[in-house]
């Protein structure tokens, strides 16, 4: 049995004898040999009562809030000052793209930064740096515990931080990630048709698992992939000019590919997103179809003509390669999301 638990038992049993006594002594039952004595043990029930309601509405029996040094000067100071390759490798964006995402953020969050009721936030500047030092990181250099001492704030700013900022930059998704109009994707189709041969081709479509660093507590059988990691599953379509226009995500990394894109959009409603002839380059674990070519698998892709082929495939497919590497290589969380899923709620 704990301290505390002990405690409140040993005040809870004083508390009682002291009640006891008081009320024998003024019901005459017991005459008190003094008045003395009757005002000890009111001061004894009184203590007693005192410090089991202290013990009771509070988790623990010492105080806990130990005070932890902190430094806001390279935060405030060097940070901003820095050359843009020192800025690049804390933050992982260039200094203008930084200021360009603080004024968009301040300007189309002001509910989320600027609450109307509440204590007052940090600067969407300040905010916005910690978000981005760590998403840029990952393992031990992501940590709430870390982030916080390098940015001199407390660990429940930082995650209370992130959320903010993811939240706003959500509301950019259907403007970020849009398919190519029906020009576009002609201009798309022609480039494809001149540099590669593949006459209708207007982007590729590529899987990647973003791993876990813990095991989910929620059915964890369920996120455990073929490379032996707790991850989830996401498909990445783009265009030729390595532009994301289509995110399908959702899945625990159990899940094949397949069916991770039968819930993509352009492949429930072709009609609405592909005109005549156009279609995606795939990998060979997707599902095949007139919207989606896939590489020759097997013995057929040893046929000379067929090597050729897969060859010119793999050189238009790496599009999508290239920029799930690039969203790996700038977000180093991407490697490893320090996120628990503890419920439902957390995967979704």
């Amino acid at each position: 049995m704990s301290a505390r638990r002990e405690e409140i038992r040993r005040l809870r049993a004083l508390l009682k004898r002291a009640t006891f006594v008081v009320a024998l002594q003024h019901s005459r039952v017991v005459l008190p040999q003094c008045l003395f004595s009757e005002l000890g043990a009111l001061l004894i029930a009184a203590h007693a009562h005192q410090r089991l309601t202290r013990l009771l509405t509070t988790r623990y029996m010492l105080s806990r809030r130990i005070r932890i040094p902190k430094c806001t000067d390279w935060r405030d100071r060097v940070l901003h000052s820095l050359p843009p390759s020192y800025f690049i490798a804390h933050l992982r964006v260039e200094p203008s793209t930084f200021a360009y995402l603080v004024t968009r953020l301040d300007s189309t969050a002001t509910d989320i930064f600027h609450p109307t009721s509440g204590r007052p936030q940090l600067s969407v500047r300040i905010q916005l740096a910690i978000s981005l030092f760590r998403f840029g990181h990952y393992g031990n250099g992501a940590s709430a515990l870390v982030v916080a001492q390098r940015l001199g704030v407390s660990p429940g700013t930082v995650v209370n931080a992130t959320r903010r900022v993811l939240s706003a930059i959500l509301r950019w998704e259907a403007d970020m990630i849009r398919w190519p109009t029906a020009v576009e994707r002609q201009a798309h189709s022609r480039d494809s048709e001149e540099r590669y041969g593949f006459k209708g081709c207007i982007g590729a479509v590529d899987g990647t698992t973003i791993p876990f660093a813990y095991a989910s507590s929620v059915d964890p059988w369920c996120f455990f992939d073929r490379h032996k990691r707790y991850s989830v599953n996401v498909l990445v379509a783009c265009d030729w000019d390595l532009r994301i226009t289509s995110l399908v995500q959702g899945f625990t990394g159990a899940e094949p590919y397949a069916v991770v894109q039968t819930t993509a959009p352009w492949h429930a409603h072709p009609e609405l997103y592909f005109s005549d002839g156009e279609y995606l380059v795939g990998d060979k674990g997707m599902l095949g179809s007139d919207r989606v070519l896939l590489p020759h698998k097997g013995p057929a892709a040893y046929i000379r003509a067929n090597r050729s082929y897969n060859y010119q495939h793999a050189r238009r497919r790496i599009s999508a390669e290239m920029v799930i590497g690039v969203l790996k290589g700038r977000l180093g969380s991407l490697k490893e999301l320090r996120t628990p899923v503890a419920s439902d709620a957390d995967f979704t």
